[in-house]
């Protein structure tokens, strides 16, 4: 019996939910995956293993996407093969997205990234027939109304919660929810560290926890808090630092309310274990 050949995936990003949600992503279509949460992890992986395709988040502490790639394509030149290393950012400019291809990338990916757009780039560098056939657009439709149908209640009585745009960068609703949980879970710790590094004005740092939570707030579909972010992160790259003395106190409370709205979700967890 003849058997498709099994691609495995190097997913490189940060974010533990960003992880989650493209490995479920591309187990749906039937490819296997390794993660890593830093571009120095990816880089001694892609040493100790071989991978057909490489999704690389740009922005990362310590090692940043463009520098890790750089050395990866020293790593694939060492082992005399070439793999495709495809970008994956929430910087959806034209001119952004030509200079990674510039640089080197086989492609990019704009966060979040969608299921279609990502079975695309699966279909496209990874080997024939790896890849399981992925739905039209209709049938992608039915799910996602199927996957709703799915959500609990409560849900959609959560302030700035879009549940379409959450649950359209999700595989399954579980998936959804996992995703949430993980988000509620890091609140606390994560609106602490933005608060702590605007008291030091840490601003550099400030921008990069801003742009963590932008990314993030727009993944599970928190679309205002998400925009919020966003308007902070534009002004630590453009040093209005009143600004951001300002309107930090509004974001952080956004943030931190979140935590209370989506309580339930531990306290599911609590009674299943």
């Amino acid at each position: 019996m003849e058997t498709k050949p099994q691609s495995r995936v190097l997913i490189v990003d940060d974010m533990r939910v960003n992880r989650m949600i493209l490995s479920s992503l591309l187990a749906s279509n039937g490819v296997l995956s390794d993660l890593a949460s830093s571009g120095e992890e990816c880089l001694q992986l892609c040493r100790e293993n071989k991978y057909d395709l490489i999704l690389l988040d740009h922005r990362m502490p310590g090692i940043d996407g463009v520098d890790t790639f750089v050395q990866l394509k020293e790593i694939f030149k060492e082992q005399g093969r070439e793999v495709p290393v495809v970008c994956h950012t929430v910087e959806a400019a034209k001119d952004n997205i030509n200079l990674y291809k510039a640089a080197g990338f086989a492609d990019v990916l704009i966060k979040p990234i969608q299921p279609q757009r990502l079975s695309d780039v699966l279909m496209e560098y990874l080997p024939e027939g790896s890849v399981e056939s992925h739905r039209n657009r209709e049938d992608e439709e039915a799910k996602l109304k199927v996957e709703l149908a799915k959500l609990p209640r409560w849900l959609s009585g959560v302030p700035g919660l879009d549940l379409a745009c959450g649950m359209g960068n999700c595989e399954t609703a579980d998936d959804y929810v996992d995703a949430l949980a993980v988000f509620a879970a890091s609140v606390t710790d994560k609106a602490d560290e933005i608060e702590r590094l605007l008291a030091e004005e840490d601003f550099s740092r400030y921008t990069l926890k801003v742009h963590s939570l932008k990314s993030m707030a727009r993944l599970v579909g928190a679309l205002s808090l998400s925009e919020a972010a966003a308007e902070m992160e534009a002004a630590g790259k453009n040093s209005d630092f009143d600004v951001i003395r300002e309107k930090t106190p509004m974001l952080l409370s956004a943030y931190r309310a979140y935590a209370d709205h989506l309580s339930p979700l531990s306290e599911d967890a609590e009674g299943e274990s």
